[in-house]
C-alpha cells in the first residue's frame, strides 16, 4: 500500500471514529478546535506581518500610498460574543462594522487579507487597533443543535453553562497558542466581549 493510501485511510478512519463516538463527546469543547483554526488561519499570519516591521494597510490592492505602522504601535482586539445567540451575534456584527476596512498583504500566504481597524493619536504618534470578529464561535450553537442534538433554549441551564464554557475555552486556547512560541501578540491581543 502506497503512503498516500495509508494517509487517506488514516484520515477517513479518524473522521469515522469522531462521528461514531459523538454521543460520548458530551464534555468535549468544539471551540478549542475552532480556536486553533482561527489562530493559524488569521492571528498567526497577521502576527508574522506585525513582527516583520513592515506593516502597511492599503485601502485596496491598487493603493499606492498605504498607511504604515511601527510594531510597537499596533494592538489587536478580537470581538467575542458573551452568549451564543442570534441577538448577541447581531450586536457583535454591528460593533465590528464600526471600524474602517483595509487590506494587508501577507507574504507568507502570498495573498491579501481584509482587516478592520481604527487609528488613534497618542503622545508618541498614531496607534493602530486591528479589530476582528471571532466568527468561528458563531457555529458552536449550530454544532450543539445539529450534531449533538442538544436543547439550546434560553431557559436551559445546561446550555447556558455549555456556551460560557465554550467561549472561555476559545479565548484560553488562543492565549495558550500565543505562549507556545508565537508570542508576538502577547500584550497586543485583547478580547472584547459583546452581549
Amino acid at each position: 500500500m502506497a503512503w498516500e493510501e495509508i494517509a487517506v485511510n488514516l484520515g477517513v478512519a479518524a473522521a469515522k471514529k469522531f462521528f461514531e463516538s459523538i454521543a460520548k463527546k458530551k464534555d468535549d469543547f468544539i471551540s478549542i478546535s475552532l480556536s486553533v483554526g482561527y489562530f493559524y488561519n488569521f492571528l498567526d499570519p497577521v502576527s508574522d506581518k506585525i513582527s516583520s516591521g513592515d506593516f502597511k494597510i492599503y485601502k485596496n490592492i491598487d493603493d499606492k500610498d498605504p498607511l504604515s505602522f511601527d510594531t510597537d504601535n499596533i494592538k489587536m482586539n478580537v470581538i467575542v460574543p458573551g452568549k451564543l445567540d442570534a441577538h448577541t451575534y447581531n450586536a457583535c456584527e454591528a460593533e465590528f462594522k464600526k471600524y474602517s476596512k483595509g487590506m494587508i498583504f501577507l507574504n507568507r500566504n502570498n495573498r491579501w487579507y481584509g482587516i478592520n481597524y481604527g487609528i488613534t493619536q497618542t503622545a508618541v504618534g498614531s496607534e493602530l487597533l486591528i479589530v476582528d470578529l471571532a466568527r468561528p464561535l458563531l457555529v458552536v450553537k449550530h454544532y450543539y443543535e445539529q450534531v449533538l442534538k442538544r436543547d439550546t433554549g434560553k431557559g436551559d441551564a445546561k446550555w447556558l453553562s455549555s456556551q460560557l464554557a465554550e467561549i472561555s475555552a476559545f479565548k484560553e486556547s488562543l492565549r495558550r497558542l500565543q505562549e507556545l512560541g508565537y508570542g508576538v501578540l502577547v500584550d497586543k491581543l485583547d478580547f472584547r466581549e459583546i452581549g
